[in-house]
């Protein structure tokens, strides 16, 4: 449901501890007599002037009126207990001199230290990272956090204005790391801004770890046993084209009894926008529908990305294909429009959510003392896509050696070349008809691990249904039309039986998709106005089973709309913008639970700021526990056979 301002600071409080009182009655003081919730709102008052940072906890929420940056993600759950806090590095500065649109960064590092006073294993473990820009002219860039080579943050930056300089958070939710916390460790920060004369904003980053102390009332989950990173060093790979690999020989722990991977494959430089490419042979007669690019090394010509539209994500083992995972079309906020995405950014955008395999069916294999060799590519890729992975092991703690084999493997050996038809005509003056790329795919692998309770089988099965149209339409000699249709769909079980699990298994259905849908007119100037509808959809559904306790469903639905007109001018190879008109942007972000959890957001925005924003609406008053995921996050189950369901 909606909170005030003074709830969400007296909700705070009470959690972090800072603020402790117990009516006089002993029971609950938000549900008892008038003077008792007047005292707690006197206490309120005083705390605020005492510490005025907490109220600025509560400017997260989105501000009718406001520019600055404004999502309507819900904020992460957490216990109701004071975390200890590890400062990861203070505020940094990021803005050397230099070409500003170079794709490298000068890393920042630090140091890391697990917390003193608040030894594992925790209930919960929270990263929050503090962003701002100056204001002025500045590209969109990549951020992000690695320790010991495991990345812990990747996602983007929102572009400034002149009249603004924004501000954002960011949480990831990084239990499922407990194990490379419990050491100490090197990190980098790495962003790529670099500042002239014409793009001369600064940003600045902080970061710290929320370490949750567990207790009886707040059990820590079962977590893996070891993180391995599969990058080489605290920054992400790139692959350049579909043959480059990341990717490393690994020791695994000869007692393993499950594998999962974490993966983030991020688009940049040729393949920004890779959703809009095609095939060489049609780029020629589509020039009049690209998009300018303003990075450095950018090509002449307009469309930079070639190769097809089909860009997707293949698991190795050994060589052995091992897992598929779909990519989320992220777009930036200097993408298509700046304007479309002030104040509120596409879906994911400062904040990447990474996609999990489950690689449990080769655990009995690489459990053998020998190196195994785990790569990652991307398939389709063309100039580039920035990738980090780790991996995510549990052992049997219970035997020193484990072993098995992998028994099926019907992803070995299918072809994954997409498909793609053109009705698109020859006559470059006026070009109208559609290129449809699609891809279908559907796997199974198995295999078994020969735990202390006996024998362990794992199954893994997918299917992925890729779809992309673009579609174009010469309206006149001046105008052309561009609509871009982009689905995923994926469907995927996982299962393990036998041993001592009682039995699991989770589905898993995703459906990301992009719509954009642009009219270019050129002026007698030689500027171009473009009118742009946009929409992004991240939907995901999930059911995990497990032994004897009922079966978890979760629903995470996160869609934004957007709509601008604007004017591209351009002036002796510089590109600038003027004319925004009819600016407008929708956000509605639902998730709900089998256990009753609900969170519901609808955030509205028009002419570069925020016009409403509803918060509960539908929910009847539930909230959501402080072990869930409801950003759409993998999620390890270790919480389910610890907490009343």
């Amino acid at each position: 449901m909606p909170r005030s301002k003074e709830y969400r600071l007296w909700l705070f409080l009470a959690q972090t501890g800072s603020l402790k009182f117990v009516p006089s009655n002993g029971g609950n003081c938000m549900s008892q007599n008038l003077a008792c919730r007047l005292s707690v709102f006197v206490l309120i008052a005083i705390v605020s002037i005492l510490f005025p940072v907490r109220v600025l906890l509560a400017q997260n929420r989105p501000v009718v009126g406001s520019a600055n940056v404004a999502i309507a993600d819900p904020p992460l759950p957490v216990p109701p207990t004071k975390p200890c806090v590890v400062q990861l590095f203070p505020k940094e500065d990021f803005g050397p001199a230099g070409e500003n649109t170079r794709m490298d960064s000068v890393p920042h590092p630090f140091d890391y230290e697990p917390p003193a006073g608040c030894k594992a294993p925790w209930a919960k473990v929270v990263l929050v990272a503090d962003f701002s820009v100056d204001p002025g002219i500045q590209y969109d860039r990549t951020a992000s956090i690695w320790l010991n080579s495991v990345n812990i943050y990747f996602g983007t930056t929102q572009e400034p204005s002149p009249q603004l300089g924004p501000t954002w958070q960011i949480e990831r939710d990084l239990t499922d790391y407990s194990s490379l916390l419990r050491s100490p460790g090197k990190g980098d920060v790495l962003i790529n801004n670099w500042v002239d004369a014409q793009r001369a904003s600064a940003i600045h980053a902080s970061a710290r770890l929320l370490f949750y102390p567990a207790d009886s009332g707040h059990p820590a989950p079962q977590t893996p046993d070891e993180v391995i990173a599969l990058n080489s060093s605290n920054a992400p790979a790139n692959l350049q084209t579909g043959d480059d690999r990341l990717a490393r020989k690994i020791i695994f722990p000869r007692n393993t009894e499950r594998v999962y991977m974490d993966v983030f494959p991020q688009s940049q430089f040729h393949d920004e926008f890779w959703y809009t490419c095609l095939p060489d042979e049609y780029i020629q007669r589509t020039m009049a529908f690209a998009m300018r690019r303003g990075y450095k090394g950018a090509p002449k010509r307009p469309r930079a990305c070639s190769g097809g539209s089909y860009r997707e994500v293949e698991v190795l083992v050994d060589g052995q294909p091992a897992g598929l995972a779909p990519i989320y079309p992220w777009v930036y906020t200097g993408g298509m429009d700046p304007y479309l995405w002030r104040p509120t950014p596409g879906v994911q955008t400062l904040n990447f959510l990474p996609y999990r395999l489950d690689l449990s069916p080769f655990a009995g294999l690489v459990s053998d003392g020998a190196e195994h060799s785990v790569a990652v590519r991307v398939l389709g890729s063309n100039h580039y896509f920035s990738v980090a992975a780790a991996l995510l092991v549990y052992r049997d703690n219970k035997t020193e050696h484990t072993g098995g084999a992998v028994t099926r493997n019907t992803l070995a050996g299918q072809s994954l070349q997409p498909k793609v038809t053109s009705t698109l005509g020859n006559d470059p003056d006026k070009i109208n008809g559609d290129v449809v790329t699609t891809a279908k795919q559907s796997y199974v692998v198995e295999g078994y691990v020969n735990t202390h309770a006996g024998r362990m089988s794992h199954r893994v099965e997918q299917s992925i249904i890729f779809g992309n149209t673009q579609k174009f339409s010469s309206l006149d000699p001046q105008t052309n039309r561009h609509v871009i249709e982009q689905t995923w769909h994926a469907e995927g079980t996982s299962r393990s039986e036998g041993g001592d699990s009682g039995g699991r298994s989770f589905q898993r259905t995703l459906d990301y998709s992009l719509t954009a849908d642009i009219v270019r007119k050129s002026n007698p100037d030689h500027s171009r106005t473009n009118n742009i509808h946009l929409q992004q959809n991240y939907d995901k559904k999930i059911e995990e089973r497990e032994a004897d306790l009922p079966p978890y469903q979760a629903s995470i639905h996160n869609a934004r709309i957007a709509a601008d007109q604007v004017t591209f001018n351009f002036n002796q190879g510089r590109v600038s913008l003027s004319g925004s008109r009819d600016q407008s942007s929708t956000q509605t972000f639902a998730f709900t639970d089998s256990l009753g959890d609900c969170y519901r957001a609808e955030l509205k925005a028009a002419g570069g700021k925020v016009t409403s924003f509803t918060e509960g609406e539908g929910c009847g008053g539930r909230s959501m526990r402080w072990y869930v995921h409801p950003h759409g996050a993998p999620d390890s189950f270790g919480w389910r056979s610890l907490v009343s369901q």
